[in-house]
C-alpha cells in the first residue's frame, strides 16, 4: 500500500512540473528557481526511498533528476541569451583592398635609395641636364619633435651627380661628376590636402670635370611624392627649385626641375 502510496505521490509532482514546464508563460530565471526546488524535493524523495529499500522508486526517481537537470541546462542557455545585448550584425565588407605586406626590397637589404633625373638654367652660362642618385639617410636625432612635426619628418640624402651642361654661346661645354648631399623636411600630408610634400636643400661639388675647377654650388627645392605602386618599394617624386652647379669662370644657374623615384634595396 505504501508503494502505491508513494508512487501515486510521485506521479502527482510530475504531472505538476510537467505542466509548469509545458504550460506556463513563465521567464526562463523563474523556470531555473522552479527547476531547483523540484530538484531538491526529488533528492528528499530518493533518500527516503532508499532507506525504505524501493529500488524501483529510487531509479524512477533518479531518471526524473537527469531530466530535470538537462531541462535546467536548457534554460539557462536561455535565459543567458536573453540577457545578453542585442548586436547588429557587421556590415557587408566594402572590397577595401588589403595593405600591402612590409618588404625588405629589392636585395633584403633595407636601404632606402633615390634616383632622378632634370634640367636646370635660364640665367647661367649653360644649360644642364642633372642626374643623382643617392642613399637615404633616417634623422639619428628625430629633430622633427623639435619642431612640432613628426619624428620621422626630416631626412638625408649622401649620393653622386652627373652634369651634362651646353653653352648659350660659345663651345664650352660642362660635363662633371658631382659629390652631393642634401636635407630634407617632409611637411604634414594635410597641408596638401592629402598630398605628401616636402622641402629640401642640396650642395653639390664637382669631383671629376672636362674643364676648369668646380666651385660649391646647390639647389633649394619643393617636391611632392606618392606612391605608384610599381613595386619598388618608394614613392615617386617631382622637384622645383632654383640653384646652380659652379666651376671657375662659368656656372649652370636657374630653375632646376627633376623627377625621381625612390627604391628599397
Amino acid at each position: 500500500m505504501k508503494k502505491y502510496f508513494a508512487l501515486f505521490t510521485l506521479l502527482a509532482f510530475v504531472v505538476a512540473f510537467a505542466g509548469m514546464v509545458y504550460a506556463d508563460s513563465r521567464t526562463p530565471a523563474e523556470k531555473l528557481a522552479a527547476g531547483r526546488d523540484y530538484l531538491k524535493l526529488l533528492d528528499q524523495k530518493i533518500i527516503k526511498h532508499r532507506d525504505l529499500g524501493n529500488t524501483a522508486v529510487v531509479k524512477d526517481l533518479q531518471a526524473q533528476k537527469k531530466s530535470t537537470i538537462a531541462r535546467m541546462q536548457a534554460w539557462k542557455a536561455e535565459a543567458e541569451g536573453s540577457s545578453a545585448p542585442m548586436t547588429p550584425p557587421p556590415p557587408p565588407p566594402m572590397g577595401v583592398k588589403p595593405a600591402p605586406a612590409a618588404s625588405a626590397g629589392l636585395f633584403g637589404w633595407g636601404i632606402v635609395t633615390a634616383g632622378d633625373l632634370g634640367y636646370i638654367g635660364g640665367e647661367g652660362e649653360t644649360r644642364s641636364i642633372l642626374a643623382d642618385a643617392a642613399v637615404v639617410f633616417a634623422d639619428p636625432l628625430s629633430m622633427g619633435s623639435m619642431i612640432g612635426l613628426s619624428a620621422d619628418a626630416i631626412a638625408y640624402k649622401a649620393g653622386l651627380g652627373l652634369t651634362y651642361g651646353n653653352p648659350k654661346v660659345g663651345t664650352a661645354n660642362f660635363n662633371a661628376i658631382l659629390l652631393t648631399g642634401d636635407a630634407i623636411l617632409n611637411l604634414p600630408a594635410e597641408w596638401m590636402g592629402g598630398v605628401k610634400s616636402y622641402v629640401g636643400a642640396q650642395v653639390n661639388y664637382p669631383v671629376y670635370r672636362s674643364t676648369p675647377a668646380g666651385l660649391v654650388g646647390g639647389l633649394l627645392y619643393a617636391g611632392i611624392k606618392g606612391d605608384l605602386e610599381l613595386g619598388l618599394g618608394g614613392d615617386t617624386y617631382v622637384e622645383l627649385g632654383y640653384g646652380a652647379v659652379r666651376r671657375e669662370g662659368y656656372s649652370t644657374r636657374g630653375i632646376a626641375l627633376k623627377v625621381g623615384q625612390e627604391i628599397l634595396l
